[in-house]
């Protein structure tokens, strides 16, 4: 009988340090795949960082370039001796408003980001870090779409001619004070963005 006791208390003690020790391997487990998935989705948000960081870099290098083209342009759009020129010499258009030889060197990037939104991990990074990327890269992208309409008519082979050059500035100029305004609103982003992302 007593053996009995002992046998029923030995496999009761092997049943509870058995399904003790599983459990514990799986806390483990799970804890050791959070920690890796919280660093993993730290490397993700900081390439975003650092992305972001670049873009205000380069924004706030071509903003006051992009203000100054587009006053400069309200102006001659009037000015009918530019005007006469311009329909005569396409690239006194250049000469005269793209002063650094390019409209813009390059445009921010969004890299980081489609990957990151394509990546499972980025529901481990916090709601007020997403909202304002959301945001930021929201209004990156209406930005530089206008962009690519001011190419478009820069680019027209119509840009000059005497029949449309006066309109053509015109539309341009209107075109480029959307950019501007936009430009200036991602800035509005990219500043309260510095407050809430780690962009030092």
């Amino acid at each position: 009988m007593e053996n009995n006791s002992n046998s029923i208390q030995q496999v009761i003690t092997q049943f509870v340090l058995i399904v003790f020790s599983v459990v514990l391997g799986l806390y483990l487990s799970e804890r050791i795949e959070e920690s890796k998935k919280r660093k993993e989705s730290e490397v993700l948000l900081g390439r975003i960082e650092a992305e972001v960081k670049d873009n205000i870099s380069l924004l706030r290098e071509w903003l006051p370039y992009h203000q100054e083209m587009h006053k400069n342009l309200d102006s001659l759009s009037n000015d009918e001796a530019f005007i006469t020129e311009f329909i005569n010499n396409k690239y006194t258009f250049y000469k005269t408003l793209v002063t650094r030889g390019t409209f813009m060197g390059r445009t921010p990037a969004n890299d980081a980001w489609d990957i990151a939104k394509a990546n499972p991990l980025i529901t481990n990074i916090e709601y007020e870090k997403l909202l304002i990327l959301s945001r930021v890269y929201n209004q990156q992208a209406s930005t530089y779409g206008v962009l690519f309409e001011v190419f478009a008519i820069i680019n027209a082979k119509d840009f000059n001619a005497e029949t449309d050059a006066k309109i053509n500035l015109e539309v341009l100029a209107d075109r480029l004070h959307e950019f501007v305004a936009r430009e200036k609103q991602l800035m509005y982003y990219f500043n309260e963005s510095e407050g809430i992302l780690d962009l030092k």
